[in-house]
C-alpha cells in the first residue's frame, strides 16, 4: 500500500478531480509537490517502502502518538497536534488580527486619509494616532532576531489552513488505489443507463436553454438598472458635498440627515466592487483567506443597512398605529420638563431658595416676568 501511496501521488492518480489548479495550495504550503511523510499503524516498520519515512502508532489511551524508527536510530521529531480549520467556515489560523477596515480608508503617501462618512476632524485624529504608532515604533530596546522556528511559523500555518481541502480531494481519490474487477454491464443495468442519458438530456436542453437565453437577459437588465442607480446616487453625492466656497460647509456637513444619505450611498456604490471581489473566491481554493476580511466587511455593511431598515420600520408602523397614545405622551413629557419644572423653578427662586439673602423686589419682579413669558408661551403653544 505505500508503494502504490508513493506512486499514486506521482503520477496525480490521488489528486484527480480537482476543483482548483492543486499549485496554489502547493505554493502557499511552500512546496512543489505532495510528499510522504510516514506510515501510520504499520504491523512491521522494517517493510517500510523509504527508510527516511516516520513509522507512527496510536493506542485508545493515550492523545498522543508514538513513533519507531528502525535500525536503532536517534530521531528528533517535533509533532503538532490540531483540529482542521474548516474552509466552509471560513476557519483559519493566523499570526495577526484580521482588519475590518473599510477598504476605502487609504493612507496615501502624504499621510492624508480618505475616509468613507468622516468629516475633516476624524481624518485629523486618525493621522494624529498613527504618526503615535509610527512614533512609539521607534523606541524599541531590544531588537529581537527571529529564529529559524518563527521564519517557518506562516508557512506551517498555511499547511494547517489547506490541510483540510487537501484531505477532502486525497480522500475522495482514495478507492482508485484498490484494484477493481471489471465486467459488463447487465441488462437492468443498461436501461437505468439508457433511461438516465434521457433524463440528462432533457435537463441539458432546459439548462441550455436558461443560460442561452433567460440569464443574459436577466443579468443586463440588472446591469443597465445599476447603472442608472448609479448615476443617480453620484449626482446626489456631488449636490451633497459641493461647497460654495472651498472654506465653506458642504450640505453634508451642516445636516445629520444629508450625512446619512452620504455614507448610504457610498455603501451602495462600494457594493458592486465587493461583489465582484467576493466571486472571485469561487475562482481559488477556499482555504486562501486573502479575500475573507472582504466577505465580512460586505455582509456587515448589509446587515448594518437591513437593521437600520428593520428598526425604522418598526418604529414608524408603532408611531402611527398609537399616534394618539405617542403624541399626547410627548406632550405630557415636554410640558412637564419645558413648561411646568421650570415655572416651579422660577417660583421657588423668587422665595428666598435655601436660605439665600435675595433682593426681593428684583426677585419678586424678574420672576412675574419669567413665568408671564412662560404661562404666555405656554398657552400660544400647547
Amino acid at each position: 500500500m505505500s508503494r502504490r501511496v508513493e506512486n499514486a501521488l506521482r503520477v496525480g492518480t490521488l489528486i484527480r478531480g480537482s476543483p482548483h489548479p492543486l499549485g496554489q495550495l502547493l505554493q502557499l504550503c511552500g512546496h512543489s509537490t505532495i510528499q510522504v511523510l510516514g506510515t501510520l499503524n504499520l504491523d512491521s516498520p522494517e517493510d517500510r517502502y523509504d527508510p527516511g519515512w516516520v513509522s507512527a502508532y496510536t493506542n485508545g489511551t493515550s492523545l498522543f502518538p508514538s513513533f519507531r524508527s528502525p535500525g536503532g536510530r536517534t530521531l528528533a521529531i517535533q509533532v503538532v497536534l490540531f483540529d482542521r480549520p474548516s474552509p466552509a467556515r471560513m476557519q483559519y489560523m493566523s499570526l495577526l488580527p484580521m482588519s475590518l477596515a473599510l477598504g476605502d480608508k487609504i493612507l496615501s503617501s502624504d499621510n492624508t486619509l480618505s475616509k468613507l462618512g468622516l468629516n475633516e476632524d476624524a481624518q485629523t485624529e486618525s493621522i494624529r494616532k498613527r504618526k503615535l504608532i509610527d512614533k512609539i515604533g521607534l523606541h524599541t530596546v531590544v531588537e529581537h532576531s527571529p529564529t529559524q522556528k518563527e521564519l517557518f511559523l506562516p508557512t506551517i500555518l498555511n499547511q494547517i489552513n489547506c490541510s483540510s481541502e487537501i484531505a477532502q480531494l486525497l480522500t475522495k481519490n482514495a478507492p482508485l488505489l484498490r484494484t477493481r474487477e471489471k465486467r459488463s454491464l447487465s441488462v437492468g443495468e443498461r436501461v437505468v443507463e439508457s433511461a438516465t442519458s434521457l433524463w440528462d438530456y432533457f435537463f441539458d436542453i432546459v439548462w441550455r436553454f436558461l443560460t442561452t437565453w433567460c440569464y443574459p437577459l436577466l443579468t443586463r437588465s440588472f446591469v443597465i438598472g445599476l447603472v442608472c442607480h448609479r448615476i443617480i446616487a453620484e449626482i446626489i453625492l456631488r449636490v451633497l458635498e459641493w461647497r460654495f466656497h472651498t472654506d465653506s460647509l458642504a450640505l453634508k456637513d451642516v445636516l445629520a440627515t444629508a450625512q446619512q444619505v452620504d455614507i448610504r450611498l457610498q455603501q451602495f456604490c462600494y457594493w458592486p466592487i465587493q461583489y465582484v471581489t467576493l466571486r472571485k473566491r469561487k475562482d481559488e481554493w477556499e482555504s486562501i483567506t486573502d479575500r475573507h476580511p472582504e466577505y465580512i466587511r460586505f455582509y456587515n455593511s448589509l446587515w448594518l443597512v437591513a437593521n437600520d431598515v428593520i428598526i425604522g420600520i418598526a418604529i414608524g408602523s408603532y408611531i402611527i398605529d398609537n399616534a394618539e397614545w405617542v403624541a399626547s405622551q410627548i406632550n405630557i413629557i415636554l410640558s412637564e420638563w419645558t413648561v411646568d419644572g421650570l415655572r416651579n423653578m422660577i417660583v421657588w427662586l423668587t422665595d428666598g431658595p435655601a436660605g439665600l439673602k435675595l433682593n426681593n423686589e428684583l426677585a419678586v419682579f424678574l420672576g412675574a416676568l419669567f413665568v408671564w413669558v412662560i404661562d404666555y408661551w405656554k398657552g400660544r403653544s400647547f
